[in-house]
């Protein structure tokens, strides 16, 4: 039923849209150490409100050759609406390019092992924020992650203590650089997924096909009138950010 609405209130998105740009904001840095040494950045921004210790989270997870400044709308559109906001630079992406020697390593030089590490980047990112925070922000949350972030994120719902309520998935892979995520998704029960391609986004439209039969809850595709691929989606579809605001809305009440 959540599905059908979703979809049938599309039309109406952008009239429902709310802008706050004048929000206070707390906006937190972490540098993780990942277990071989690589440092990971990540930095978690939430409404600034004194009195509340729980806040619905949305982890962005960028895609391969991006990171988190590639966003485009969604993280302040996602404020506004009061989740508290996880981005993470991906290792070999953006600020997270240091190994254990503090030797800079780009993501077109890693190896497949090297990317196979993300789902325990992310999750020691996520397991920091809760050791060391007061207020709960994994308790009700969701992710939205692109190809190889999407990728990530399927491989790290069954990790979590409390599993992610949805997950978005643009421009999903069968499999990238390492990461397979099939028989990652076949084992995830409970968990809905929007599933977002551009109109001429042939190989995604063909994975998405693929990965829907392995999916044991809704399985949701949604094709965008970008032309556009990927994190460029938000840029050239001004309405996607709020497509996405809308399905994580239904989950995280």
């Amino acid at each position: 039923m959540k599905k059908l609405l979703f979809i049938l209130s599309l039309f109406f998105i952008i009239l429902n849209t709310v802008s706050a740009e004048g929000i206070k904001t707390i906006k937190q840095p972490y540098k993780i150490t990942a277990s071989d040494g690589f440092t990971i950045n990540a930095t978690l921004e939430y409404q600034k409100d004194k009195t509340k210790m729980e806040y619905k989270t949305v982890v962005l997870l960028h895609s391969l050759g991006y990171d988190s400044q590639w966003w485009e709308s969604l993280p302040q559109d996602l404020l506004n609406k009061g989740y508290a906001v996880l981005t993470i630079d991906l290792r070999g992406h953006g600020t997270s390019v240091y190994n254990s020697k503090l030797t800079r390593v780009s993501w077109k030089s890693m190896t497949n092992k090297a990317f196979e590490k993300y789902p325990d980047d992310v999750q020691a990112v996520i397991n920091t924020i809760i050791s060391e925070n007061k207020r709960k922000f994994f308790d009700n949350w969701a992710i939205v992650g692109v190809d190889i972030g999407a990728s990530t994120g399927i491989c790290i719902v069954n990790k979590m203590p409390n599993k992610p309520k949805t997950i978005v998935m643009l421009s999903p892979v069968v499999k990238s650089k390492g990461l397979y995520i099939p028989v990652k998704l076949a084992e995830i029960d409970n968990v809905d997924i929007l599933s977002i391609t551009g109109k001429n986004d042939v190989a995604g439209k063909k994975a998405e096909r693929y990965l829907k039969k392995f999916a044991q809850s809704a399985f949701i595709s949604y094709t965008s009138e970008s032309k556009s691929t990927g994190m460029l989606m938000l840029k050239s579809d001004e309405t996607l950010a709020n497509v996405i605001t809308a399905w994580v809305a239904q989950y995280l009440k």
